[in-house]
């Protein structure tokens, strides 16, 4: 009976502190909303006017960062969820009369986590109830006032 508490009681400890260590604390940016980042090919003939486009393009309603790249013709907008790159498309095209395209980068070649990130993500859930599921069995094992476990 001993040995019995003794492994649960570690079990208690080592699941609570695994929890401990692996929960997220409250941080007031979990309010924001996501942020989204779209590129454009604007095709600019100078780089100036790329410049005034992400300077204009940084005062709309919902974008919260633009940048220009003259080196790769490159518009960056970090934009709210609520903006869709559609949206973005058709007033960069409003503002220039050169071509704008949503630039697709490829995805990165090579191996990937093979454990998936959902499961990651409820592992301090499940070290929680693992916790107090064995902190449980730990007091009903514990000897009552007449030296025997509480379920007896």
């Amino acid at each position: 009976m001993k040995k019995t508490r003794f492994i649960l009681s570690l079990i208690t400890m080592l699941c609570l502190a695994g929890w401990a260590w692996l929960r997220k604390p409250y941080s007031p940016s979990q309010e924001l909303e996501p942020i989204v980042l779209t590129a454009f090919d604007i095709h600019a003939d100078r780089p100036a006017g790329g410049y005034a486009l992400a300077e204009a393009a940084a005062g709309w309603r919902g974008v919260t960062a633009s940048s220009y790249n003259p080196a790769s013709g490159l518009l960056a907008l970090a934009h709210t969820s609520s903006v869709t790159p559609r949206d973005l498309t058709s007033r960069l095209k409003v503002l220039t009369p050169r071509p704008v395209s949503i630039k697709v980068f490829p995805e990165p070649a090579g191996t990937s986590c093979p454990v998936p990130a959902a499961a990651l993500a409820s592992l301090p859930g499940w070290l929680l109830g693992a916790g107090i599921f064995s902190a449980a069995s730990l007091a009903l094992l514990m000897p009552g006032r007449s030296g025997k476990p509480v379920w007896q």
